[in-house]
């Protein structure tokens, strides 16, 4: 088959026959979105939080009292009474902004759940393409290796060379095919990373389709600036400072005693003549003489005083840690191009030079392994720039979102 290509990866376009596409890189996001168990409970606690904040409306529920006095031959009596708690203060609006508070918080710890989640997955879909590249690439190389020492070879053969030559020859063929090897653990390993963030097997991720590749390095200026305002870390900073407010309403709200409302009936009994049923109504009042909340509305003041300094941190934080991996981005996308458009052309055209040269006796093989070498690394120098390039763009990702998504608005 051919090669799949992209722009940044024009130059390492070395995929094998065998390696028919079976994941896409918005397949692996999906995956991921449905199977991941991070995500899955992330998702299970915002429903247990919005069944609390259900809960939260839910009114005090009476009770019902039966008393018993005395012996009915004695003139005892019985009382039927009902109490109703009247809540007062907005006690129960205060409860419900609270719930309502934490629901939003715990939207957004998924949402910043999800974030980071899929930047792993495009990093770890990258890392398992560049690995299933360099795969190819020592594949490669190792039968270049073969046909220097075959010719090598046949050199020694024709009393052209020195053994000596030969046996460099055969060491070196066997030095790339031990690359090959480190090649195949390394894809083994990214394939089982991989399938770990998508919820299933190493053995169900096969050969990967060749990923998008932005035309620049990421958002910039304004664009960035804004990304960075509305990132999932910020938000869930100042639905934390939301949620201290609202509990700290709750605890001003909890300085006011509620009152029961009690109502019922008694009846003496006794003799026919003697029975007599009485209405009973009244209140009751909780007396704040000594708890007046005031170590708990204390408390939710400094832990609202907190969360403003932890946002103001947060806000610091996410904003130099963007700009950072966009600086890596900008660096490693320029890295990249300059090995792809200036070193590798170069040293591919020496290694075959070299080759051509060996195999007609013009060279010998010191120069080609040489000239294999330089080619060798260059391609490694592309491999690594790549791999810098989308390990930054991940965590770019992970701190203001998935970048392809906002990309494509």
């Amino acid at each position: 088959m051919k090669a799949i290509c992209v722009p940044l990866l024009a130059a390492i376009c070395l995929a094998p026959a065998w390696a028919q596409p079976s994941l896409t890189l918005a397949e692996a996001l999906e995956r991921a979105r449905q199977s991941n168990p991070e995500l899955q409970a992330l998702g299970l606690e915002v429903s247990a939080v919005d069944a609390a904040g259900r809960q939260a409306s839910l009114l005090p529920n009476p009770s019902l009292d039966y008393l018993r006095e005395g012996k009915t031959s004695e003139g005892g009596s019985s009382t039927v009474q009902l109490s109703i708690p009247l809540e007062l203060g907005g006690k129960r609006a205060a409860r419900m902004a609270a719930a309502q508070a934490g629901s939003r918080a715990a939207t957004l710890d998924l949402a910043v759940g999800r974030a980071r989640i899929e930047a792993e997955v495009v990093a770890a879909y990258h890392q398992t393409y560049l690995a299933q590249q360099h795969l190819a690439l020592a594949a490669q190389v190792s039968e270049s290796g073969r046909r220097s020492s075959d010719a090598a070879a046949r050199r020694v053969l024709a009393g052209k060379v020195s053994p000596v030559e030969e046996a460099r020859a055969r060491v070196a063929e066997a030095n790339w095919r031990m690359e090959g090897v480190t090649a195949q653990r390394e894809l083994d390993e990214a394939r089982i990373k991989l399938a770990s963030l998508l919820g299933n097997t190493g053995s169900e991720i096969g050969a990967l389709a060749a990923p998008a590749t932005p035309a620049e390095a990421g958002p910039h200026g304004a664009q960035l600036e804004d990304l960075i305002a509305s990132a999932p870390a910020i938000e869930r900073a100042v639905a934390e400072v939301d949620a201290g407010a609202a509990s700290l309403r709750m605890e001003r709200a909890a300085r006011m005693p509620d009152v029961a409302l009690i109502v019922g009936s008694k009846r003496s009994e006794g003799p026919e003549r003697d029975r007599v049923r009485q209405n009973i109504i009244g209140l009751s009042v909780p007396l704040p003489l000594f708890n007046r909340n005031q170590g708990a509305i204390l408390a939710a003041e400094r832990r609202t005083d907190k969360a403003r300094s932890e946002l103001e941190a947060t806000r610091q934080r996410v904003r130099a840690e963007a700009l950072q991996a966009h600086a890596r981005m900008q660096s490693a996308m320029q890295q990249e191009r300059l090995v792809r458009e200036d070193v590798l052309p170069g040293a591919q055209y020496a290694a075959d030079a070299a080759m051509k040269g060996f195999e007609a006796g013009k060279f010998n093989y010191v120069e080609v392994l040489d000239a294999q070498r330089t080619w060798v690394q260059a391609q490694g120098q592309h491999l690594r720039a790549i791999s810098d390039f989308y390990r930054a763009r991940a965590d770019l990702a992970k701190l203001v979102g998935n970048l392809d998504s906002k990309d494509s608005k």
